[in-house]
């Protein structure tokens, strides 16, 4: 059994200091130090109080704060070297002088007897061998930590600590330290500087840690080095430790990699059962205190430890200085067209956690593939609370395949580049020179079928993981839980771009075969390929339409006024419940925007998916009208390229379906987070953390893995930040974000500002066509599907997009107008299955048309035409 940590130098009893004493605050030990006192005793000690505080082991420290430094000045009457005068600048000269002369003074004889008593109060008379260190007030920080800069004194007799401390206050006034200053852009005025006294301790093994990778900057890293006895000369670069690469995946932090140090135990008359410092229990231990301290201080560190006693004591730590990454030279363009079809506008600050936390799987995946995006990244991020696709990196991937981008871009629903260019262009030459990743992405794409045998596994044992037992688990186990949360994600993400790849690729080709056939050769094929796909999505609206027909059957007698009341009757009764039930059990897991894990489920509000009945059933929804018009084109092709066609329609039909198995992946996973976040958010709001359970999606990963380790601590904070975010979002909510938008120009976006300059400037708007066909009538603007329970036959529907649940009311539609869309997304699969003239990516399109309008759609050519404004002008 392991003695407990015994608290080095600490007295059962302790004397306190006297009124005056605390009125000056020139003497603090670590428990001493309150919130306000950073600018006292510096960022070192203040860290250190901090950790001692939650609990962590800290060896006991008195602080010679900058009071008494301060005073030491004033008592030497050397103010004027200091901080200068009208007379007198402060110059490098004069702080050299002032070194020099604080090394030769004597302490002020107040503050020798102040020192003395303290030290005796303080630490037991046993101990007489002390470490004096400093904690310059503007020291350790991420950007100018002064690392090695100031002087730190190591077994320094009782006796001595006078000497120790006049040395240490000297080395932050001279020399290199100076110099440093004045590269830094900081003060070398009035320089304040406190010093911390330790007992030193005889450790059997010491070293460093980052809790984050300083080379790289991958936060699902820890690096520890480590040496045996005292870790003076690893600090100073005079040996090379053992190396420790390891994954931050409690409970048991695998070591990735590690390398052998010069230094051996003999060497250090340290007694050694193993030939490496550390054993693998001894790093998951320090690896779990590691991570409690990036907790605490919110950002990566950058620790001293020891190890002595069984026990790891925390010796310093402060901010990690990481190498700078390769910032983009591009003025980055991003783009929402197409882009987020299974999610609201504003997704929960959790789900945008979550999609940050993926963004280096992600483009690690593509630089295996060969591609060259590595200073373009991220892919995916929010922008204003919006999620959008970076652009310049889908045309620098084109580039580099030898793609011309209007192709990708078309599908993707980028409406800049539609018009002009080529269907689909290659550049044979830098194909050729890019083969190898052409076959990486073949490769990916032919070990899928395993690839999603074992995404299924991963995610069901994911959902299993993810339940939480009746028991409280502990603090490590959902530690573990919620880390892999963005792996699982982003597993499947980067199985889905494999297939968004191969997809785009087959479109492309198979468009070109049609170019001279049709004048929507990738709306043809997409159709095409869409047609005799057994998809979950389908099979989905199949259901609620067979139970929707059920219940308009029941009421058919009813007219419309009266048809709710009579749907209302036909759900009470039990034929309908045990049906509705069925249903509820096979697709309760789905939502509106079932990508989010901040929208309720169908199982959680049962009432939703009634009104998507009704829906249907007043607006007598009917199945899927395949277009005819795509197999008469496909007929008349010659036969060598109907011969040339057919794999190519295979292939695009079974990477649909496979998409499509991989969306039901990932909507399940996301029902398990959403889950497994409200049953914590429960947890945390009975304890008062939060005010309700959803609260929780209000809150980022690394506040919830924060909480989690620091609990009271961090829980504080929890309903004010959750405030300041709802505020934040709202002005969001009311601020006109471009659709496609360069980082240049986010920082003049007006916040809270809706823009409505330019709405009603055109008569003509150009967009992306998705299904061809030409429709006029009356516009009806829904901006969500629970907006209207009917609408009139042969109006034309301006929506911002399109999913399961909105395709009740587009049996009765005439043409659809959709803000955001691309030729693959799933609005535009079931605009064309119904037959339905539609053109997508008309930004604000639910602002620039209004309820009334008369206008017509041109779906083949991407044309609307305003014919008639409504009487009431848009304001």
């Amino acid at each position: 059994m392991m003695n407990e940590p015994r608290e080095l130098g600490l007295k059962p009893l302790l004397t306190l200091p006297t009124s005056q004493t605390l009125s000056k605050r020139r003497l603090l030990d670590l428990d001493e130090i309150e919130g306000a006192d950073l600018a006292l005793v510096g960022g070192k000690a203040f860290r250190l109080a901090q950790l001692r505080k939650y609990g962590l082991t800290v060896p006991l420290g008195l602080v010679l704060t900058a009071e008494f430094f301060k005073a030491q000045i004033m008592a030497a009457k050397l103010t004027p070297l200091w901080a200068g005068s009208p007379d007198i600048a402060v110059t490098a000269e004069a702080l050299n002088w002032l070194a020099d002369a604080l090394k030769l003074k004597p302490l002020a004889g107040e503050l020798s007897a102040e020192l003395d008593s303290r030290l005796q109060s303080t630490f037991s008379p046993d101990i007489n061998s002390f470490a004096v260190r400093s904690s310059v007030i503007d020291e350790d920080h991420r950007d100018h930590s002064f690392a090695g800069m100031h002087l730190t004194e190591l077994g320094v007799p009782r006796s001595a600590l006078p000497i120790a401390i006049t040395r240490c206050w000297a080395s932050a006034l001279s020399g290199p330290t100076v110099k440093y200053r004045q590269v830094h852009g900081l003060s070398i005025q009035s320089i304040r500087v406190a010093l911390i006294i330790q007992p030193l301790l005889s450790p059997e093994i010491s070293g460093v840690a980052f809790t984050i990778n300083p080379l790289t900057g991958a936060r699902d890293e820890i690096i520890i080095e480590a040496t045996w006895g005292l870790g003076n000369s690893l600090v100073a670069g005079q040996i090379q430790p053992y190396y420790y690469k390891i994954a931050a995946q409690p409970p048991d932090y695998p070591i990735i990699e590690q390398h052998s140090g010069t230094v051996t135990p003999a060497s250090t008359k340290v007694a050694a059962v193993t030939d490496q410092p550390l054993t693998t229990a001894q790093i998951a231990d320090l690896a779990r205190q590691l991570e409690q301290i990036q907790a605490l201080m919110g950002e990566p560190q950058d620790i001293e430890w020891a190890y002595q006693d069984h026990h790891f004591f925390i010796l310093q730590t402060r901010p990690a200085t990481v190498v700078p990454q390769i910032q983009p030279t591009q003025n980055l363009e991003w783009t929402r067209h197409g882009y987020a079809q299974h999610l609201p506008s504003q997704p929960s600050p959790l789900f945008g956690a979550l999609l940050d936390a993926i963004q280096p799987q992600v483009i690690r995946f593509l630089t295996e593939l060969g591609l060259k995006v590595d200073p373009l990244s991220p892919l995916e991020k929010l922008i204003l609370g919006r999620p959008y696709l970076n652009l310049t990196l889908v045309k620098t991937v084109m580039a580099q395949v030898g793609v011309t981008s209007g192709s990708l871009l078309h599908m993707l629903g980028d409406t800049k580049a539609v018009s002009t260019g080529p269907v689909f262009a290659i550049d044979w030459k830098t194909a050729w020179a890019a083969r190898h990743i052409y076959r990486s992405i073949w490769q990916q794409i032919r070990r899928l079928t395993g690839t999603l045998t074992n995404i299924q596994e991963a995610v069901d044992h994911a959902i299993t993981n993810l339940a939480i037992p009746q028991a409280a688990p502990s603090a490590d186990r959902l530690l573990v839980q919620l880390r892999q949360q963005p792996q699982c994600y982003g597993r499947i993400k980067t199985a889905q771009l494999t297939l968004t790849l191969g997809r785009i690729i087959l479109t492309g080709l198979g468009a070109k075969l049609l170019t001279n056939s049709t004048q929507t050769p990738i709306t043809t094929l997409t159709s095409a390929a869409a047609q005799g796909a057994d998809l979950n999505q389908e099979r989905r609206h199949e259901r609620l339409l067979e139970l929707s027909q059920w219940v308009r059957s029941q009421s058919v007698q009813a007219s419309r006024p009266q048809m709710s009341h009579s749907l209302e009757s036909c759900f009470q009764s039990e034929l309908f419940k045990q049906r509705f039930e069925t249903l509820l059990a096979e697709y309760g897991h789905h939502a509106t925007y079932d990508v989010e894990p901040g929208q309720p489920r169908y199982c959680e509000v049962p009432d939703a998916l009634r009104a998507l009945i009704a829906t249907y059933a007043q607006n007598d929804a009917g199945p899927y009208t395949a277009v005819a018009k795509n197999a008469a084109e496909l007929s008349q092709l010659p036969l060598w390229r109907r011969w040339l066609l057919q794999p190519i329609l295979a292939r695009l039909r079974n990477l649909l379906i496979k998409q499509d198995q991989l969306h039901e992946n990932l909507v399940e996973f996301m029902a398990a987070v959403r889950q497994w976040h409200l049953a914590l958010g429960q947890t945390w709001s009975a304890t008062g953390w939060l005010e309700t359970p959803d609260d929780i999606f209000w809150l980022t990963l690394e506040e919830i893995e924060r909480t989690l380790r620091v609990e009271e601590g961090m829980a504080v904070k929890l309903s004010s930040t959750i405030q300041v975010r709802k505020e934040t979002y709202a002005i969001y909510a009311q601020t006109t974000t471009p659709f496609v938008i360069k980082d240049s120009e986010v920082p003049a976006i007006q916040l809270g500002y809706a823009d409505s300059t330019g709405l009603t400037a055109a008569d003509v708007f150009i967009g992306l066509p998705i299904s061809p066909g030409q429709a006029r009538g009356t516009v009806v603007v829904v901006r969500h599907p629970d907006e209207f329970n009917a609408i009139a036959d042969n109006v034309i529907l301006v929506m911002p997009s399109t999913d399961t649940a909105w395709l009740a009311l587009l049996n009765s539609a005439a043409g659809l107008i959709v803000e955001t869309g691309g030729l693959l997304s799933h609005g535009s699969v079931i605009a064309r299955e119904y037959g339905l003239p539609a053109v997508a990516n008309i930004p604000q399109a639910t602002q620039r048309f209004q309820t009334g309008d008369k206008v017509l759609v041109d779906g083949s050519t991407g044309v609307i035409q305003l014919l008639e404004r409504h009487s009431s002008p848009i304001p």
